[in-house]
């Protein structure tokens, strides 16, 4: 019988290295997050459909297994415990994406996503919170409420995978499953002090989230992994990916251009975070780039632009449980307390629903948003990378997602745009123990070599501790 503390610290690399040299039993690891998972979760609200009972048979099948047949063929994620946000469908559980509308539908199959990390082993322990259709900054809707950061109750976990962030800072899960349209595996992972990729556009299957944007924005929405370090990202994106993967651990960053860029507005505190990390990268073998000006704003007002144009019809829909959406009707419902939507998401849509659409008028299209991609290319050079903060401060208390509209999240969002990957990785804390991360972001198909600088970011500065320790 293994320490369940010692096994709730591990990443899931370590996990299935530990499995398959038989130095724990995959009910053990199992049993380990399922009680962490009861120990914290009341206090989180981050996993809402467990799945402890099958978890735990599916465990002793394989220990049974491991038994009978030895370690020879066992796939890479064999026996390692995961959890997924409850926009993928997972076959025989409830599958919500947070919307009244679905509180009681059952999946009848997997998402290409989640069948993936099963033909690999995993073992999934439940589902996890999100906002009413991901449609939000901050994890909170009607059928489960609001989850809470474990480094501060008080503060958000961000969103869309605000579940996932809070239960793997927390230790309750090693590996979870995500999805980013403009930020919702990284700004979790940076409010939470995890760390999480957003694969290049294109490189991992979205078939069966809730909603599908595919067919009006090919790409931009990616499946991604979220865990406690970056090896874990690692292994999870050979899993997912639907190209072959190169070993991150050969990848040299000798030589490469680094692009170091702070959001605008951002608190002196992450401007010196951005700092700390472009140093390290420096100290790697990196050549910074000076005067770095990438053009944020335009291509932030293009992405504004198109998910307005093309997105929105889309959201409506899902949003209101595929009935007409009327505006002004939800939102005079939403002041009556009447909604089934979370007010937040219905601020926001009335907010900027109409100055969407005026952007098309002034040329922020998709051939605007070709060369915005050409001239990040050209900055960055072969090879280059960005460093830069997802948020503009440590995380922010419960209530930030009503300025959404005013303050958007540029740094994380136009990268969905461009179908550039992106990791993000904890460098720093604050004197109140909250996380200080920042996103590397590589070119297209190149998200081994953000993995490799992010890698090297948690060996210069520790990355991941363990929440309510």
């Amino acid at each position: 019988m293994s320490n369940p503390h010692d096994l709730i610290t591990l990443g899931a690399a370590e996990i299935a290295r530990r499995i398959r040299a038989r130095q724990v039993s995959v009910s053990d690891v199992v049993d380990a997050h399922i009680q962490r998972i009861v120990e914290v979760n009341p206090r989180l609200n981050a996993v809402v459909v467990p799945n402890f009972e099958q978890a735990r048979a599916e465990a002793r099948a394989a220990d049974e297994r491991l038994a009978r047949a030895g370690d020879s063929d066992l796939p890479p994620l064999f026996g390692v415990p995961v959890t997924i946000k409850d926009c993928f469908p997972v076959e025989g559980l409830r599958c919500t994406a947070g919307s009244w509308f679905l509180r009681n539908s059952v999946a009848g199959q997997d998402a290409a996503a989640v069948r993936r990390l099963r033909e690999a082993g995993a073992i999934i322990l439940g589902k996890t919170n999100l906002p009413d259709m991901c449609w939000m900054i901050e994890t909170e809707n009607p059928v489960f409420g609001r989850t809470n950061n474990p480094r501060d109750p008080r503060r958000t976990v961000g969103g869309s995978s605000g579940g996932e962030g809070a239960i793997i800072a927390a230790g309750g899960s090693p590996l979870g499953l995500g999805s980013d349209v403009a930020g919702s595996v990284r700004v979790p992972a940076a409010a939470t002090g995890i760390v999480s990729l957003k694969p290049s556009a294109g490189r991992t299957p979205t078939g069966g989230h809730l909603p599908d944007l595919e067919p009006v924005v090919p790409g931009w929405n990616t499946a991604g992994p979220l865990a406690r370090r970056v090896e874990d990202l690692a292994l999870a994106l050979s899993v997912l990916s639907e190209t072959p993967v190169a070993d991150y651990r050969a990848v040299s960053l000798e030589g490469r251009r680094l692009l170091p860029y702070a959001l605008f507005g951002s608190r002196q505190q992450m401007r010196e975070t951005v700092q700390k990390a472009t140093g390290a990268l420096e100290r790697a073998g990196m050549h910074r780039a000076a005067n770095v000006r990438l053009p944020v704003i335009p291509t932030l007002l293009t992405y504004s632009s198109l998910m307005g144009r093309r997105v929105y019809p889309a959201a409506y829909r899902a949003l209101g449980g595929g009935r007409p959406y009327d505006t002004r009707a939800e939102l005079q419902a939403s002041l009556r307390g009447q909604s089934q939507i979370n007010p937040q998401i219905v601020a926001f849509m009335a907010l900027t629903d109409w100055p969407l659409r005026l952007l098309p008028l002034l040329g922020f299209d998709e051939r605007r948003l070709e060369r915005l991609r050409e001239r990040f290319l050209t900055m960055m050079g072969d090879g280059g990378l960005i460093v830069t903060n997802v948020l503009r401060c440590a995380a922010p208390h419960h209530g930030w997602g009503w300025r959404m509209a005013a303050l958007p999240i540029a740094n994380t969002m136009i990268y969905n745009a461009l179908g550039f990957p992106s990791v993000v990785v904890p460098v720093g804390w604050t004197g109140r123990r909250l996380p200080l991360a920042v996103q590397v972001v590589a070119r297209p198909g190149e998200d081994e070599v953000a993995l490799a600088a992010a890698a090297e970011l948690e060996r210069a500065f520790g990355g991941w501790r363990l929440a309510m320790a």
